[in-house]
């Protein structure tokens, strides 16, 4: 059996799957963060252990044989250990605002980053910039969720090149530690963890992985962030496509033969079997459809919502929705007495849609003989699916793209034989 474990923003999930691929049980647990003053978001060490037991015993893991075990990721929440692996600070979430004077300074300090990390330029949720607001010391070592739980579970630190590479500390023409990057930070390559290929084994669960109710000598897999994990699921590397994800935000994702050359608003970085990704996200997606649900009237649910916006013609009768509220800026315009919730409703998938389209268009590709996959809750929305096939002039076929999956399908491919569906 193969156990699953996506470490996300608001939850970790589990699941079980046999060398198939097909689940045979699965359960998450809520991840309990701290918001304070000054833009702090917290995880107590504690929590992480709670959601980690929570969601591993919701999937039951302790009834099935484990032979494998494979790790996705959120990309930049982490803590520092000492020496000895033991916990210093509480884990700073990717959502915590605290670095942004740092990412400041990082921009001047480091304005080539763009052709060495992921990111084309510094962000103030990159792990780089928290690390040079808080100034680790010369005997501890920055870990990332999943290399903090690989640690927990075998004593080694182990990180994957995918995750590495949107740290901010990872070169990518180098493969390896970026020298300057940890200056900047007052690290040295010797406290970084080691480093692997994505969706390669990073070492074996000792008798610590115990006190979770996993077996020692288990393999663990290391598969990147839940964007690469979901593109696996997928399977992008077997035809030539472009993947669509229409969730809580929106992102297009590729897999390339080589390394993309960096591109403005774009994300880069390596995928399993020694092929790349570019991506491009959006931070708007169904956390705006969420929303208009608690503003229109009678558009309470996901039901009502798109049964409301259905009723409205193309264009709204002129009105158009700004969906910008990762900037504060979210609004109608043009709205008068005449619109009605339909409108309203309809104009905010126009906008998202309008979006998606520009996230295609950034990453330059042609879609000419591509073939274009979308998944997500909205993918699963047949409104919402044609709105974007329109914005994009190209028809969308519905797919898998869970990142539980895509994790167990890499680490299936460590099963002896290899896995059956890969052929």
């Amino acid at each position: 059996m193969i156990l699953a474990i996506d470490l996300g923003s608001t939850s970790f999930k589990a699941a079980i799957f046999d060398r198939r691929l097909r689940q045979l049980a699965s359960g998450s647990a809520r991840l309990a963060h701290r918001f304070g003053r000054g833009g702090c978001a917290e995880i107590e060490v504690a929590n992480v252990h709670a959601a980690l037991r929570g969601a591993l015993a919701a999937a039951k893991v302790s009834t099935h044989e484990i032979k494998l075990i494979a790790l996705t990721s959120q990309a930049q929440t982490f803590t520092l250990v000492d020496a000895k692996g033991r916990d210093l600070i509480p884990f700073i979430s990717w959502q915590d605002t605290r670095s942004a004077n740092a990412c400041a300074e990082l921009k001047r300090k480091l304005a080539d980053i763009g052709e060495h990390s992921s990111f084309g330029e510094v962000l103030s949720g990159m792990q780089i910039s928290h690390l040079r607001r808080v100034r680790p010391g010369s005997r501890t070592m920055p870990l990332k969720l999943p290399t903090y739980i690989t640690r927990l579970w075998s004593g080694e630190s182990v990180m994957d090149t995918n995750l590495a590479a949107m740290s901010g500390l990872y070169s990518l023409p180098l493969q390896g530690w970026w020298p300057d990057a940890l200056r900047a930070c007052g690290l040295n390559e010797r406290q970084m963890p080691r480093l692997i290929p994505v969706g390669e084994i990073a070492t074996l669960t000792t008798s610590a992985a115990k006190r979770f109710g996993l077996p020692a000598g288990v393999p663990i897999v290391l598969a990147g962030n839940d964007q690469t994990a979901g593109g696996y699921a997928a399977r992008l590397e077997t035809g030539k496509s472009l993947l669509i994800t229409l969730g809580t935000a929106q992102a297009v994702y590729a897999c390339c033969a080589r390394m993309p050359r960096p591109r403005a608003g774009t994300i880069r970085g390596s995928y399993p079997d020694g092929k790349f990704y570019r991506m491009a996200s959006d931070s708007c997606g169904g956390n705006v459809v969420n929303w208009a649900q608690t503003i229109i009237a009678g558009c309470d649910d996901d039901a009502r919502f798109f049964r409301e916006a259905a009723g409205a013609p193309q264009g709204c009768h002129g009105l158009a929705f700004d969906s910008a509220l990762n900037t504060g800026n979210g609004r109608w315009q043009s709205l008068a007495l005449h619109h009605t919730p339909a409108d309203l409703a309809r104009s905010v998938l126009e906008s998202l849609s309008q979006r998606t389209a520009d996230l295609v268009r950034r990453l330059g590709l042609t879609l000419q003989g591509r073939r274009l996959l979308v998944a997500g809750g909205g993918g699963r929305q047949p409104l919402w699916r044609q709105m974007v096939a329109d914005a994009l002039g190209a028809k969308l076929d519905v797919t898998e793209a869970r990142p539980l999956l895509g994790a167990a399908r890499m680490a299936a491919r460590h099963l002896p034989g290899g896995a059956p569906s890969d052929g």
